[in-house]
C-alpha cells in the first residue's frame, strides 16, 4: 500500500462518519417536527452525536501531522522498530471483558434482585482492579 493511499483512507473514513452524522442530525430535526416524540428525537440525536465523536477523532487524526505522508501504516511501523518511546500503548488484556461481564450481571441484578446484583458488583470491582493494576505495570 502507497503512503498516498493510506492517508486518502484515513480522509475517507472521517468524511464518511461527519457526513453520516449530519443525515442523521437532519433526519433527528426533520423527525422532531414531524412526530413531536422525544424519544425518537432523542436516541437520533445521540446517534448523529456519536457518529460525530468519531468523525472528529478520525479527523484530528488524520490531520495531527500534515507534514508526514507516512499514513498510519508507517506510523505502527515506525511504533514497532522503536523509534517513539513517548508513544505508551497497553498490552492486550482480558480484564475489559470481565468488566464487561460484571457489568451485564449488575445491571440484570438491578432488575431481577439484589441477589443478582451482588455477585455482578464484585466480578465488576474484580475486573476494574484488575485492570488498574495491569495498566500500572508497562512492559
Amino acid at each position: 500500500m502507497s503512503a498516498s493511499k493510506g492517508h486518502h483512507d484515513m480522509r475517507v473514513q472521517w468524511m464518511l462518519f461527519l457526513g453520516v452524522a449530519v443525515f442523521i442530525a437532519i433526519l433527528a430535526i426533520v423527525y422532531w417536527f414531524v412526530s413531536y416524540e422525544y424519544a425518537g428525537t432523542t436516541m437520533l440525536a445521540l446517534a448523529s452525536g456519536l457518529s460525530a465523536t468519531f468523525g472528529g477523532f478520525l479527523f484530528i487524526q488524520d490531520h495531527r501531522n500534515p507534514d508526514s505522508t507516512d499514513g498510519p501504516v508507517a506510523a505502527a511501523s515506525h511504533h514497532a522498530e522503536g523509534e517513539d518511546p513517548d508513544h505508551y500503548l497497553p498490552t492486550t488484556s482480558w480484564w475489559p471483558l470481565v468488566i464487561g461481564i460484571g457489568m451485564v450481571l449488575g445491571l440484570n441484578g438491578l432488575i431481577l434482585s439484589w441477589p443478582y446484583a451482588v455477585p455482578g458488583m464484585a466480578v465488576l470491582m474484580f475486573g476494574i482492579g484488575g485492570f488498574v493494576s495491569d495498566s500500572r505495570r508497562r512492559a
